[in-house]
Formats: C-alpha cells, sequence, structure tokens
C-alpha cells in the first residue's frame, strides 16, 4: 500500500512540476509512478503530453499506445495519439486513429479538424475540405479549423480563401500562434510586401522568441532591398539560436554583396561546419574562390556542391553557371539537366544547356535544346542567336537567316546581331563562291 501510495504522490508532484513548466522533472516522476504502478493508463497519457511540451513525438506516441492498451475506446487519448502520428509524419496512422474515434464518437469535432491537417500533408486537399465542413456541423466556430484549412489552401496556391480563413482565426482567437505568419506569407506570395511585413511584426510582438518567424522576415526584407534591417534580424536569430545556419548563411550572402570574403567565407564554412549538406553553402565557396583565382578550390566546392541530393531549381541554374565559367561543361549540363527534370518549362537553363551542347560540338542536340527553350519563350533572343549560329556551323544558311531575322524582329538595333548578320551574308557568300568554284572545276 505504501508503494501506491508514494506512486500517487509522485504523480501529483508531476502534475505541479508540469503545470510550472518543468518538463524533465514532471517526466522523471511519472515514470517513477508507473514503475510502482504500470497499470494506469491515465499516467501513460499524462505521460505522454509531458513527452510532448518536449517535443518528443516519438516517445509520445509510445506513451499513448500503452494509454490505449488499458483504454481502448478513450477518444482524448486516440485524439493525442493521431495529433502526435501527424507530428511524427505517419499521416496515414493518423487517419486510421481518427476515423476510429469517428466510430465511436461522430460528434467528436477534433477528430474531423486535425484530420484537415494529415490529408493536407498527403496532398488530398479535397478531402481535408470535406474534413473542415464535417467538423464545423459539430462546431462552427473553431479556430483550429480555420487555421488548418487556411494552410491547406495556401499549398494550392489559394492566397485569397486562405487569408479568409485566418482573419476567421483572428475574429476567433486573436492571439493564435503562428496565425499572423501565416497570413504574412500569404501577403508576400501576393506581392504584398509591406502589408507581409506589418504582420511578421505582429507575430513577433506575441511571440519574440520565434525563429522561423524571425528568419522569414529577414528574408523579406532582402526582397524589399533592406539589406539592414535583414542583417539585424539574422544576429537576433543568432542570439537566441547562436548555430542557425540559415542566419549564418544569409549573413555570408550579405558579407559576400558586400565585398567582405573573408567574412563570407567564415559564415559559409560555419554553416558547413554545422550542416555539411547545407544547400549553396558550397556553391558560395565556390563563386568566392573563383573571384579570387583559385581554380582548385573552387572546383573542389563545386562539386561538393553538385554531390547534393536536395538542390532546389535556382541553385542548380547557378551551379551550372559556375561551372561553365569553370569550364566544366559535363558538371555544367549535369546540374541544368537536374534543374530541368523539376521545371522543364525553364526557357533560361534549357538554353543553358544547349550552350554547353554547342560549345562541345554536339550541334544538333545544341539545336533541339534551344528550339526547346524557344516553346517554353518564344520570344527568347539568344536561344534565337545561337539557333542562327548553330546552323551557319553546319552551312544551313537558309534556317540561320530565318532565326537571324526573327531575332533581329526583336532587338533590331543590338550589335552582337547586327556583326552575325555580316558574318551569315559573307559566310553564305564565301559558301556560293566555293560552290561555283567546284562546278567549274568539275567541268575542266
Amino acid at each position: 500500500m505504501a508503494d501506491w501510495n508514494e506512486a500517487e504522490q509522485r504523480v501529483e508532484k508531476a502534475h505541479e512540476l508540469y503545470e510550472r513548466g518543468r518538463w524533465e522533472e514532471a517526466l522523471s516522476e511519472l515514470k517513477a509512478a508507473i514503475a510502482i504502478n504500470p497499470y494506469n493508463g491515465s499516467w501513460y497519457f499524462n505521460l505522454g503530453l509531458t513527452l510532448d511540451m518536449m517535443d518528443r513525438f516519438e516517445e509520445a506516441i509510445g506513451a499513448y499506445h500503452h494509454a490505449l492498451e488499458m483504454e481502448p475506446q478513450d477518444v482524448e487519448i486516440l485524439n493525442a495519439l493521431g495529433f502526435d502520428c501527424t507530428r511524427a509524419g505517419q499521416y496515414d496512422q493518423a487517419i486510421v486513429h481518427f476515423e476510429r474515434i469517428e466510430r465511436i464518437d461522430p460528434s467528436f469535432e477534433p477528430c474531423y479538424c486535425n484530420r484537415i491537417v494529415a490529408y493536407a500533408e498527403k496532398g488530398q486537399h479535397d478531402r481535408a475540405e470535406e474534413m473542415f465542413y464535417l467538423a464545423r456541423q459539430y462546431k462552427e466556430k473553431c479556430p483550429a479549423c480555420f487555421y488548418n484549412m487556411g494552410n491547406s489552401l495556401m499549398t494550392r496556391g489559394q492566397y485569397d480563401r486562405a487569408l479568409w480563413c485566418w482573419e476567421q482565426v483572428l475574429q476567433l482567437e486573436p492571439e493564435h500562434p503562428q496565425v499572423h505568419a501565416r497570413i504574412a506569407e500569404a501577403l508576400w506570395a501576393k506581392g504584398q510586401l509591406p502589408d507581409a511585413h506589418a504582420h511578421f511584426l505582429q507575430e513577433l510582438r506575441s511571440n519574440p522568441g520565434d525563429i522561423d518567424t524571425l528568419l522569414d522576415l529577414g528574408e523579406l526584407l532582402l526582397e524589399m532591398d533592406q539589406p539592414g534591417p535583414a542583417a539585424e534580424k539574422f544576429r537576433q536569430t543568432l542570439e537566441l539560436e547562436p548555430e542557425d545556419c540559415t542566419a549564418h548563411f544569409h549573413l555570408g550572402d550579405l558579407a559576400l554583396r558586400d565585398g567582405d570574403l573573408e567574412l563570407a567565407i567564415q559564415e559559409f564554412r560555419r554553416v558547413l561546419f554545422n550542416l555539411p549538406s547545407f544547400p549553396a553553402a558550397h556553391l558560395k565557396l565556390a563563386q568566392i574562390h573563383l573571384r579570387k583565382g583559385d581554380r582548385s578550390e573552387a572546383l573542389f566546392h563545386a562539386n561538393s556542391e553538385l554531390a547534393q541530393q536536395q538542390l532546389d531549381e535556382p541553385t542548380l541554374e547557378e551551379l551550372g553557371d559556375l561551372f561553365m565559367d569553370l569550364n566544366q561543361l559535363e558538371n555544367a549540363k549535369s546540374a541544368y539537366q537536374r534543374a530541368l527534370s523539376t521545371n522543364p518549362q525553364n526557357a533560361a537553363v534549357r538554353h543553358s544547356l544547349a550552350v554547353a551542347l554547342l560549345l562541345q560540338h554536339r550541334i544538333e542536340d545544341g539545336i533541339e535544346q534551344c528550339k526547346l527553350a524557344l516553346r517554353a519563350q518564344p520570344k527568347y533572343m539568344l536561344a534565337m542567336h545561337n539557333l542562327a549560329l548553330a546552323y551557319m556551323t553546319k552551312q544551313d544558311f537558309v534556317r540561320a537567316r530565318y532565326y537571324l531575322g526573327e531575332a533581329l524582329d526583336i532587338a533590331p538595333d543590338d550589335p552582337q546581331l547586327r556583326q552575325l548578320q555580316t558574318r551569315l551574308r559573307v559566310s553564305t557568300f564565301l559558301h556560293a563562291l566555293r560552290t561555283i568554284s567546284k562546278r567549274v572545276f568539275g567541268r575542266g
């Protein structure tokens, strides 16, 4: 009996510690209580809640499973379990738990509200919207439902509908976390940068230690061409999280803009020390070393960047351009082709790939890529210019004149086009002269 009393006392102490935000101590007390009496489902549930507060979601899932073994019809346990499965990226399993709640108690609104998130993360936005309307049958004014639905709409690029949802959240719960940040992101996407700036500031007033919002605001300020205030936000981030790689990366990029190459190198190296796979850090170092004339270091960092698996389209395009500057045509082609696998309609990348092929004397392949670039962007003058050059190489002067004429229609005073026009006339004349000579000599 004494042991059971001790277990109860430890649980009471754990509750007090939990309320005071002392999660680690509360966790220790709960584990001690469960070691004495491992048959109390509510204690496992409290253990899961405590682990949730520490962002230890995988462990919390295990605690909720234990609680569920003892109380299999408890919808609160099932809801917490489903919610944590969502946070752990286990979306199918989360949906299973929420559907189980619906069978036990169809009026339990959170099982629909939380399914909005799971379906949205799976890309099943129609199902997410269905859950939104089902939830409103049981709780019409749920701020979490409007917030979750807004996130789904934002993902689909439906910014105005997302903004409407988040405005409902503000009316229902003005202090709802992250809602101002979400509004800012939607306004940013719509090009309303000053309004986005105001909402990011509002979010920071509510939560001044939110690193993600600080970083987003810094990046927005960069887009607004305010490098000084942007740098201030990145430095504020580092005061809260000294090794934040994104903040160090942006500070390195700002140093590079200012021409302080040594400071830029220091920042980018710090990024790679903390996270060797951080995208574009090797690329920036390669660009710096190329500017300094250190080709071997530039090649090392360029190849290290190309070896990264997760690179976005702009980084790959920039990397391809760097390899072109280094006269590494095969690697340039590899970077451009990876970028095109993400966005086949990127005319600039398609044209850059064409240039790399033409420089390798793969004329037919280069022509094909130039034509694909024109298909994506019909008025792409550079592609027309290079098609004219390629056809001149093939001595197909009819097609060369056609593409040059198309380019001159766009930029009739372009000096390079005028120079090419002169070359084409001379080449056509010389070719005709050689053809006549062969015919004459052939009669001899």
